[in-house]
């Protein structure tokens, strides 16, 4: 993302491509919490530039909205059942449906083929249906750009795409060494999530208008306002890349955004330096609360596929699969020897396209980390006990992943990791007693720890190496 510095000229501004100008450290450290935690963007756009220009929307909802019927959530009028102790098969049963539903109404409204001039829009027959998660836009490093609102993730690699050297994945042929070469570094993913109303009632709750995180006691716990996230709750959010399709052949005629993203060097390293770039549409993922799953959660993913059947981009969002628990009875929570097959995920697996899926059997996405899963990584989400700059491993759960994951069956770590647990639980291995549980909201994650830093340092943290993430 945006680099950290001093001072930053308009004439060093011109010598990238469209960059934003940036907020300096000291200039934040005169804004109060309330400002930085409802900007737009860590930048802003350049004088002479005309795209389109992300506005957060935080305008949450007031009153709780209540229950939520078959029009606003179709998906839990579908008769599905969560307990089977089985192997699913995605043909069989209802989970087409299920996903379907839930996709059907994130796509109400916008542009078929989501273009650069649309991108996703939150204001949908004249009302605001969607709404985002606010203190995305301190951190210089992965906050939220200017033209769409996406912030950095994960930085995938070829294997991650087109399947060597994973053992499960279905390879594409084609990739050259010129590809190689050119993405020495892999592939930034740049994503925007949204709420809908239900999400943003506890989101306002927890983020009250002065911008500080809002906490209460509960059952004897410290949790945030609003959570645990009532049932009707909807989170999306599309994943781009900066893959091309000569690399990534699945990836034609997706939809092409321009994201104020990190730049590359001379050497083919990411930079901190930022400039307007083209990144295209690769994954959606989703999220429900149903009681009716072990974890309250049931989380979906699509990629998107240039040989599916369509004539939109939209229509050509794949379905791979639902998930909504960890299978704690599934190595490695438990060694070989104790294994059972996966359960708790069912994937769509006559696909002609590309996918990695998760650890031994479970759910996660193109861009994702294979040795995880889409729940596994989501429950893991809480925030430090102070709210002190959060340690990963040390204050807070390892929410991406530690040594030995997906590996040592068994081991104390993985046991915890792909273990069910529910809001307000606190996480399983007990190393952890003081963290805030935030009900499987990784953005709510960032939220919390920039809010520290902010408290804590007055300023953000400096951009350094962007090709660590």
């Amino acid at each position: 993302m945006a680099p950290f510095t001093p001072a930053f000229s308009r004439s060093a501004f011109a010598l990238s491509l469209a960059m934003g100008t940036l907020s300096t450290g000291a200039s934040l450290a005169q804004e109060s919490a309330a400002d930085l935690a409802f900007r737009d963007a860590v930048n802003t756009p350049p004088v002479d530039y005309s795209g389109p220009v992300f506005e957060l929307s935080h305008d949450y909802p007031k009153q709780d909205p209540g229950e939520c019927g078959k029009q606003e959530c179709p998906w839990l009028f579908i008769d599905v059942d969560f307990s089977s102790e089985a192997p699913l098969d995605w043909q069989s049963g209802p989970w087409k449906d299920y996903i379907a539903a839930i996709m059907e109404v994130v796509l109400r409204g916008q542009d078929p083929n989501l273009s650069n001039e649309l991108g996703f829009q939150t204001n949908v027959n004249g009302e605001t249906a969607w709404f985002h998660m606010p203190w995305m836009a301190y951190d210089p490093t992965m906050g939220r750009e200017f033209a769409h609102g996406t912030t950095n993730e994960r930085t995938a690699h070829l294997s991650d795409f087109l399947g060597s050297p994973m053992p499960n994945a279905t390879p594409i042929s084609g990739m050259t060494e010129a590809c190689q070469a050119r993405f020495a570094h892999g592939f930034e993913s740049w994503a925007v999530g949204v709420y809908n109303k239900w999400g943003a009632y506890a989101l306002g709750q927890a983020f009250p208008e002065d911008g500080a995180p809002a906490l209460v006691e509960q059952n004897g716990k410290t949790v945030p306002a609003g959570l645990p996230f009532s049932e009707g709750t909807l989170v999306a959010k599309f994943l781009t890349t900066n893959a091309t399709p000569d690399c990534v052949p699945y990836l034609a005629d997706s939809a092409v955004w321009q994201v104020n993203r990190h730049q590359v060097s001379s050497d083919e390293e990411y930079t901190c330096q930022r400039g307007l770039q083209t990144t295209r549409l690769t994954q959606v993922d989703v999220a429900v609360v149903d009681h009716r799953s072990p974890t309250r959660w049931v989380y979906g993913t699509f990629g998107y596929s240039a040989n599916a059947p369509g004539d939109t981009v939209l229509e050509r969002l794949v379905p791979l699969g639902l998930q909504w628990g960890s299978d704690p009875d599934t190595f490695p929570a438990v060694p070989r020897a104790d294994s059972v097959p996966a359960s708790q995920s069912v994937l769509n697996t006559k696909i002609d396209t590309y996918e990695h899926w998760g650890c031994a059997g479970r759910l996660a996405g193109p861009v994702d980390n294979p040795k995880s899963s889409c729940v596994s990584c989501h429950t893991a989400a809480f925030a430090a006990a102070d709210q002190t700059s959060a340690d990963t491993g040390q204050d807070i759960p390892p929410v991406f992943g530690f040594p030995g994951i997906c590996a040592d069956g068994g081991s104390p770590q993985n046991a915890a990791y792909f273990s069910n647990y529910q809001f307000p639980d606190l996480y399983p291995s007990g190393a952890f007693p003081g963290a805030i549980p935030l009900d499987s909201s990784l953005q709510m994650a960032v939220a919390f720890e920039q809010h520290s830093v902010f408290a804590n340092k007055g300023t953000p943290n400096a951009c350094t190496d962007p090709n660590q993430f």
